[in-house]
């Protein structure tokens, strides 16, 4: 069993769109079906996961992202919120695809959007799990792109949800 080229080694970060961000610890075998096969052992800030190494190309994995992207999430942020749809399970469906997606700039985007529908109304359940599922997901993987504490981190998204706020049009 070769490890096909381009696919990771140990100590590589990497973000799984439900795991997170988490680091490559080694190859492991597992018997999976009957079958030895290889896999990455991969540590998050709440676990352990299993990631084949012949399925390192699809989308719900990505590389870890640069100081350059998470400065463009947090303009994206800033920005004012749009607004989700009105009808409830349209809404969800929106969020729950926000959640899958792996891409830092797809939860930037919600984590704003949510974060404006939560200053109108009370975010539901999918919608509160949802804002604060992909929230530590984003400052997991800020802290190990810029090497900071997260509680610092947090305040600085925080100011930028709050900047993103400020924008909203009044209500007449």
């Amino acid at each position: 069993m070769d490890i096909q080229p381009g696919t990771y080694s140990t100590g590589d970060w990497i973000v799984h769109a439900h795991h997170g961000v988490g680091q490559v610890k080694g190859i492991e075998k597992k018997v999976l079906d009957g079958e030895k096969k290889l896999f990455f052992k991969v540590k998050t800030f709440d676990g352990v996961y299993w990631l084949s190494v012949v399925r390192t190309d699809v989308e719900y994995i990505r590389p870890i992202t640069s100081e350059h992207q998470i400065k463009r999430a947090l303009t994206m942020i800033r920005k004012p919120p749009e607004e989700l749809p009105k009808e409830h399970n349209m809404r969800n469906k929106v969020v729950i695809e926000a959640l899958k997606d792996s891409s830092l700039y797809a939860k930037a985007r919600m984590i704003r959007d949510l974060n404006g529908k939560q200053q109108e109304s009370r975010l539901n359940f999918t919608e509160e799990d949802a804002f604060l599922k992909m929230k530590k997901q984003l400052l997991n993987e800020w802290s190990v792109v810029e090497n900071l504490d997260r509680e610092v981190l947090e305040e600085k998204l925080e100011k930028a949800l709050e900047t993103s706020i400020g924008k909203l049009p009044e209500a007449a």
